[in-house]
């Protein structure tokens, strides 16, 4: 079954959502904000993004399988 609505982000934390009123009816593969890609799920485990909007902007883990939503996080130092 397709997923009828989402949210996602891009690796500079720009928030999107596709499936709800005056958004777009399908995820899209950039940020129209800064061209990024869009991480629409977990790339590994394809668990939906938190859609609470402050656990969105600050996840950047999977809460499910702890995989990182963009390749590099796993290289960053911890702050």
């Amino acid at each position: 079954m397709a997923v009828e609505r989402g949210v996602g982000k891009c690796e500079q934390n720009h928030a999107g959502s596709f499936g709800y009123p005056t958004r777009p009816d399908a995820p899209y593969d950039f940020c129209p904000q800064c061209g990024n890609p869009m991480v629409w799920d977990c790339p590994n485990c394809q668990s939906p993004l938190p859609d609470d909007p402050g656990e969105l902007i600050s996840a950047r883990f999977c809460r499910n399988c702890g995989s990182p939503y963009f390749p590099h996080e796993r290289d960053e130092p911890e702050e």
